[in-house]
């Protein structure tokens, strides 16, 4: 099971580069679903210590489903303090146990390193619009009260990168 995820943004450039020097590590190369160019996020999903130079770096707390990186991703930004983490991850952990939903290739529940009330809920999809139809959902009403300002809260869409040229 993997146990870590590190990532990273940066230019195509900058990316490809750092894939192309390390091809021992499994890298996951996402663009920002509104198409924007300069929304690369590189994952490392090889369960390594990073190797980025700036990086974010995630244990993983529990995952569910497929672990082949294809489809669209949905990443959700939580903050808490140590009582609501601790609830939101218990929430989060149940939602894990049962059958995933319709078109839910998979779901990793995220901690940031050295911060424990950074969550990433980073779900795998197999399109955008199966995640819409979700996060309206009753199922995602044990943790829509999570998902608001005061736990500073936002989110982000992103799909597998088409790479232009590996220099």
């Amino acid at each position: 099971m993997l146990q870590s995820i590190a990532l990273t943004f940066g230019s195509e450039e900058v990316l490809t580069k750092l894939m192309a020097a390390h091809p021992d590590r499994e890298f996951v190369l996402l663009a920002n679903s509104t198409g924007d160019d300069d929304g690369l996020q590189l994952l490392d999903v090889s369960g390594q210590p990073s190797i980025f130079a700036t990086h974010f770096d995630y244990r993983v707390n529990c995952h569910q489903g497929v672990n082949d990186w294809h489809g669209f991703f949905e990443f959700s930004y939580f903050e808490f303090n140590q009582d609501t983490a601790d609830v939101f991850e218990a929430k989060a952990n149940r939602l894990a146990a049962n059958p995933l939903p319709t078109g839910l290739r998979a779901l990793y529940l995220l901690t940031k390193v050295n911060d424990r009330g950074s969550y990433i809920l980073l779900t795998q999809w197999d399109n955008s619009q199966s995640y819409t139809l979700w996060r309206h959902s009753p199922v995602f009403t044990p943790l829509d009260r999570y998902a608001t300002s005061a736990n500073h809260f936002h989110s982000a869409g992103y799909k597998r990168a088409t790479i232009k040229a590996v220099q």
